[in-house]
């Protein structure tokens, strides 16, 4: 009979479990605290013996499910078999130097069950495994180190790895570190690392720390050619926290990175939208340090400059930005990708009726090709501007219209700007 327990119930079997690894305690005369530890041992490794191939099968599933249901059904199907099953688990963290999809997956999901599971009795595997197991291995462990309930001796195992080991698992030890002590020295270390992966960590692991100003490691990475361009998205999301004083200075720095033309496009435009999060004025010396993008032949560039404008409640910027878009619709009123371009730019400025609207004319000129799967993106945003809009009923409408597939009630449950959706009783039910 199938075990029901769950394993996060696991307090009094896995400190029975954390004593049978360690060495036995010297019998009394009669010899009966020897006897009763070798009958728990005995007893534990029967269990184990029983429970081996139900997890060798589920964790085989693990890597083959394909549907978010199956995945959880998969995962609540070992949490049953109690707590003497996270002992089998382990091994599966490692899924060799040459992993198939499959033993990747089964490695990942693992790994998502034993953080869950914080089970004490694990701890000297997975350091071991963190020293020892192949570099993809070595990382989950570390990432399972990050929830472990004995922290101090989880930190003292991750104090002794981070100087021997560099990349990612570095940056997984800081981020195992920031989960046990936000307040660890390493993780300031961070960011003077020469590793993009390890300061990226670094600063999101910063970036909710309670602060007036901006730490000088972060600030200096602005001037850093180098470093500063390789984590420009995370410097942007720490530049933005609210409730610290950004200065001038500051988005000067931010500034002069998206007017490198030696970076690419994308990595540009997150400076660009990231400035109206950072809660300042729009300064005469902001202006005229964007004016350069204004002129770009990059229309990308020029649009990403125009929104920030706007955004920063520039006027002129914003009947600038909307003019060729108002053109463009009126030259092609039976054009439904002209609505579309429209709509997404209102979408960016957050004029969410007018979004709507023209999403709604570009779908209505498709006439019997809206439904087309071409066309998914646009019914995604017309149903991002209802919601922004807090229009729930029909953001819901627009996106039974179109048909949730899996894969997109998957991309969709990821979005945070499907959150009141997901969160909502009446419709979160079509995200399942």
């Amino acid at each position: 009979m199938k075990r029901t327990t769950p394993w996060k119930s696991w307090t009094c079997r896995g400190l029975a479990l954390a004593a049978l690894t360690t060495p036995l305690p010297a019998a009394d005369e009669s010899g009966s605290l020897e006897a009763y530890l070798r009958r728990m041992r005995t007893a534990r490794e029967s269990e184990q013996t029983r429970l081996r191939p139900q997890v060798e099968e589920l964790v085989k599933r693990l890597g083959q499910t394909r549907t978010a249901n199956e995945l959880k059904k998969t995962h609540a199907d070992l949490e049953a078999l109690g707590s003497e099953a996270v002992v089998l688990l382990v091994p599966y963290l490692d899924p060799g130097n040459t992993p198939t999809p499959e033993q990747e997956k089964q490695a990942q999901e693992v790994a998502m069950l034993l953080s869950r599971a914080k089970n004490p009795a694990l701890l000297g595997d997975l350091v071991r495994r963190a020293n020892l197991a192949s570099p993809r291995g070595r990382v989950l462990a570390v990432r399972v180190l990050g929830e472990s309930p004995e922290v101090a001796r989880a930190l003292e195992a991750l104090h002794a790895l981070h100087p021997n080991v560099n990349g990612s698992l570095r940056a997984e030890c800081v981020r195992a570190l920031a989960r046990l002590a936000p307040a660890d020295p390493l993780i300031v270390a961070a960011l003077s690392d020469p590793h993009p992966e390890v300061i990226a960590a670094g600063l999101r692991a910063l970036a909710g720390e309670p602060r007036k100003k901006p730490r000088a490691e972060a600030v200096a990475l602005l001037g850093d050619e180098s470093r500063g361009a390789d984590v420009l998205a995370e410097l942007v999301d720490y530049f933005a926290v609210p409730g610290q004083e950004i200065d001038d200075d500051v988005v000067s720095g931010l500034v002069h990175f998206a007017l490198r033309e030696d970076l690419p496009v994308q990595t540009r435009l997150k400076v660009l939208d990231g400035l109206p999060r950072l809660g300042i004025k729009l300064s005469s010396r902001l202006s005229r340090e964007l004016e350069p993008l204004l002129d770009t032949s990059d229309s990308a560039l020029k649009d990403g400059a125009l929104v920030a404008l706007t955004l920063l409640k520039d006027g002129r910027a914003r009947r600038e930005l909307m003019r060729h878009y108002d053109e463009q619709v009126k030259e092609n009123e039976t054009w439904p990708n002209a609505y579309k371009l429209r709509g997404d730019i209102e979408l960016r400025i957050g004029d969410y009726k007018e979004a709507a609207r023209d999403y709604e004319d570009a779908l209505r000129l498709h006439g019997e090709s809206a439904r087309l799967p071409g066309n998914r993106d646009l019914w995604v945003n017309l149903a991002r501007a209802q919601v922004k809009d807090n229009k729930l009923k029909a953001a819901a409408e627009t996106l039974e219209r179109f048909g949730l597939a899996s894969d997109l009630k998957r991309a969709l449950r990821a979005d945070p700007d499907f959150l009141p959706l997901l969160e909502h009783p009446k419709y979160k039910s079509l995200f399942e």
